[in-house]
């Protein structure tokens, strides 16, 4: 009996401790919510072209990328006066680079499809509903910020870290890991930066992206329209005559 009492004490516990877990997990995005615009505002969020400066292997190049809900995502590419485009229509992922694909669109490889299929809203906006859970790990120092460590495990299993700074609880860090390829297993960090008001919401600027701690890319933003009007057939594949 005595063992049994001890044993629902220590799962009562337990079970608090996550609820409590769960509790400051919840403030933090509530904070991070309010100080980015406010959670109505990123519900309202439907559509956002982005244009700026990429950095990959010593070269830099323009580039614009166009997003539509739920997941539809269109990336262009000026690279050495040859446009490369990578989308994805929600269902099929292409790309169109004459150098590698020849003059027709072609299907995107596994690979580099998996950086294209994500949803456009934000992972945290009504998680539950998603079936997605958060879970605050506790606080960490990174690269000199103190920042708060939240877990986020969504409904098919994927893991996504995120680091928060703790004086305005702004992400400065996600980490995830590579499913497929031949960097899987390895941990892709996107670190975010120069954040900067756009029609009253707080947007990143400045975009780096390390595996296992080494440079791939940056991305630096030079104009950010919000809810601009987008035409979907931008994202399907275009069709041969």
């Amino acid at each position: 009996m005595l063992k049994r009492l001890v044993l629902f004490i220590s799962l009562a516990g337990f079970s608090l401790a996550l609820k409590a877990q769960d509790r400051e997990a919840t403030e933090v995005l509530a904070h991070y919510f309010e100080n980015t615009g406010g959670i109505e505002n990123w519900r309202k969020l439907t559509t956002m072209r982005m244009k700026g400066l990429m950095r990959m292997q010593g070269m830099e190049f323009t580039g614009m990328i166009t997003q539509a809900r739920p997941n539809k995502k269109r990336v262009e590419v000026d690279i050495q006066g040859q446009s490369m485009i990578q989308a994805y229509d929600g269902e099929d992922a292409w790309w169109l680079f004459p150098m590698h694909t020849g003059p027709d669109p072609q299907a995107m490889p596994a690979e580099m499809a998996e950086g294209m299929v994500n949803e456009f809203e934000d992972d945290f906006i009504d998680y539950e509903k998603k079936g997605h859970t958060v879970e605050l790990l506790g606080a960490i120092e990174l690269e000199g910020i103190p920042t708060y460590e939240i877990r986020l495990t969504k409904e098919n299993g994927e893991v996504v870290y995120y680091y928060f700074d703790k004086e305005y609880y702004l992400p400065v860090m996600q980490k995830s890991g590579v499913a497929t390829g031949p960097m899987k297993g390895q941990f892709v960090e996107t670190y975010l930066s120069d954040y900067q008001e756009v029609d009253g919401m707080m947007i990143p600027h400045f975009t780096e992206v390390k595996v296992n701690g080494q440079f791939v890319q940056s991305i630096t933003l030079q104009e950010v329209d919000l809810n601009p009007e987008v035409d979907d057939l931008i994202f399907s594949r275009p069709k041969k005559d």
